[in-house]
C-alpha cells in the first residue's frame, strides 16, 4: 500500500511540475522503483479492458495509443496520445533487435494511412488494444495478419 501511495505522489508532483518525467536512477529499465512492477506488468493488469475510439483510462476504455500511453505513464514516461507522434518517439529498433517493452507498430490497411501501436513482450507477442468491440489482449506478432502487417518499432527506454 505504501508503495502505491508513493507512486501516486510521484505521479501528482510530475503532473504539477508541468508532466516532467521520472525514471527508476539506474533501476531496471522498465522499473521505476523495486516492487512497482514492469510496463510489461502494468500493460497485463489492463488484459480484458474494452476498446473505446479516444480512449485513455482503465475506466473508460482504450484505444491502441491511449493504452500505450497510459501503461509508460504509470512508470514515468510521457508518451505523446497519437499513434504517428508515438512512432517518432525513442529510437528505431529493427524487428530482430526488438526487447521487452519496445513499441511495435503496424500497418493495418495499404490505403489507410492509419497506424495501430502495442508493447512487444519479448517473447513474440505483444499487447494491445485492438478495435472497436475487441478488448485490451496479448497476441503473437507472428500471426500471419500481424506479421504481414508489422511496419516499425521503437524503443522509449534505454
Amino acid at each position: 500500500m505504501q508503495t502505491f501511495f508513493r507512486l501516486t505522489l510521484m505521479l501528482a508532483l510530475g503532473l504539477f511540475l508541468g508532466g516532467c518525467a521520472f525514471s527508476g536512477g539506474g533501476r531496471e529499465p522498465y522499473s521505476i522503483a523495486p516492487g512497482t512492477g514492469s510496463v510489461l506488468d502494468t500493460a497485463r493488469s489492463q488484459i480484458g479492458v474494452p476498446y473505446r475510439a479516444a480512449g485513455q483510462s482503465p475506466d473508460r476504455g482504450f484505444d491502441c495509443s491511449g493504452f500505450v500511453q497510459w501503461v509508460y505513464a504509470r512508470h514515468g514516461v510521457r508518451l505523446p496520445r497519437r499513434t504517428d507522434d508515438q512512432l517518432r518517439t525513442g529510437r528505431p529498433v529493427s524487428k530482430s533487435e526488438l526487447k521487452t517493452g519496445d513499441l511495435v507498430f503496424f500497418m493495418p490497411s495499404s490505403r489507410s494511412a492509419s497506424l495501430h501501436v502495442g508493447i512487444f513482450d519479448g517473447h513474440g507477442g505483444f499487447i494491445h488494444s485492438p478495435s472497436p468491440g475487441g478488448r485490451v489482449r496479448e497476441e503473437s506478432i507472428l500471426a500471419p495478419y500481424w506479421r504481414t502487417t508489422y511496419y516499425a518499432a521503437n524503443r522509449v527506454l534505454p
